[in-house]
């Protein structure tokens, strides 16, 4: 499974606050005018609609979502990745909704629609930009495919066995990871080969898939706008990048462990060694809460530590998040019955490992301090701990 992780979104933006129907806002004409009329009624009755950029700069906090329809007009002085997020949002049997993050898309001048099904995938449509960032492959029909079968199989059936559950979780892996590859490809195409130099950044600055292609596509964006210093910016910490990955590789299989300290959510320091202390194996797992599948993988860890964990086998999770709510609000979705500690991409536990990305993970040999395998996942991680633990004695 390929690493991922967010690429910093630095672009030089000027936006302008947008208005709720009704309001003066004295912008008819204006070459720069968007529009976005959303119906969200297949989830949410009400609530609030907010609209950032990807720099995180709020753009629309606390919008009205009312009958479940949104109408929001303003102005954008260039096209722009942004995103959304429904919050305070009531269902119409009037159930409280916890908070809806959608996926990223291109805010620009012109008429936006945004719609929502009832499984909260949000799609915008409309505009020049828009269309081709982002839903030359999200729309699909091969994308579309592949998700449909990706949100069956995630679905719990009623009566099903260990085995068939985790079987179904094992195939939701493979279509998550299937979904990465079609969008990995099809930000790609764009960012490679496509003639508009801006059509070309704005894929590189939403792409959140950690894929070799990203280097490859800032050296061509660089000689297509080579005065563009988000574009000279980035390139650097590419290189940066793929020098620190060169470093991590040589930091693998049989190599000795390296110590870190690090807090869980009470306030404990815990430590390497002291997760190493009268266990067999441990996986040092790294993650975040923003990560699918990090997330999809967790129901799977969890029942190979219900097995596995009275015969010796630890788990110490560290996540990358930066925010600690969001590591507060994913741990207790989560439950996570491991050692959970944090926080942060720069934190000395990710230098230590060379981890630029997640998922990633180490299994350690807890008595010799040796990793004994990397980035074990579903299947792979069963047959490791299958073999360390139910092999009888006498048999290699």
């Amino acid at each position: 499974m390929k690493s991922r992780r967010l690429i910093p979104a630095l672009a030089a933006l000027a936006l302008a606050g947008c208005m709720q129907p009704g309001e003066d806002a004295g912008q008819a004409g204006d070459p720069n005018r968007y529009t976005i009329a959303g119906d969200l009624s297949a989830v949410c009755e009400s609530g609030e609609f907010a609209l950032w950029t990807a720099d995180g700069r709020n753009i629309v906090e606390g919008a009205r979502i009312v009958d479940g329809r949104i109408f929001l007009e303003g102005v954008v002085d260039a096209p722009a990745n942004a995103f959304l997020e429904i919050l305070n949002a009531t269902s119409r049997e009037g159930y409280r909704l916890a908070s809806i993050k959608g996926h990223a898309f291109v805010l620009e001048p012109g008429e936006l629609t945004l719609t929502m099904d009832s499984r909260t995938e949000f799609v915008v449509q409309g505009g020049r930009y828009n269309d081709i960032v982002v839903n030359s492959w999200r729309l699909s029909p091969e994308y579309l495919r592949v998700r449909d079968d990706y949100l069956r199989a995630d679905r719990p059936v009623d009566g099903e066995t260990s085995a068939d559950r985790l079987a179904r979780e094992t195939a939701a892996a493979e279509l998550f990871d299937e979904m990465l590859r079609l969008e990995s490809q099809g930000r790609r195409r764009v960012a490679l080969g496509h003639a508009d130099p801006l059509a070309r950044k704005l894929t590189i600055q939403s792409t959140w898939l950690r894929s070799p292609w990203i280097t490859d596509a800032l050296r061509q964006l660089a000689e297509m706008i080579p005065h563009d210093p988000w574009v000279a910016e980035s390139l650097a910490l590419e290189e940066a990048y793929a020098a620190e990955q060169a470093r991590a590789a040589s930091f693998g299989v049989g190599s000795e462990i390296r110590e870190f300290e690090a807090e869980t959510l009470d306030g404990e320091i815990v430590s390497v060694s002291g997760a190493r202390e009268g266990k067999d194996v441990v996986l040092l797992e790294f993650w975040a809460s923003w990560c699918g599948p990090c997330r999809v993988e967790i129901p799977h860890m969890k029942e190979a530590y219900a097995r596995y964990g009275p015969l010796g086998f630890e788990i110490l999770s560290f996540t990358v998040d930066d925010l600690r709510e969001d590591w507060v609000e994913a741990s207790e979705e989560e439950d996570l019955p491991w050692i959970n500690a944090g926080m942060g991409i720069d934190h000395p536990a990710t230098e230590a490992y060379g981890v630029t990305g997640v998922p990633a993970n180490f299994l350690v040999e807890a008595a010799s301090g040796r990793i004994l395998a990397r980035n074990l996942r579903g299947r792979k991680l069963d047959e490791a701990l299958a073999e360390r633990f139910d092999t009888p004695e006498g048999e290699s």
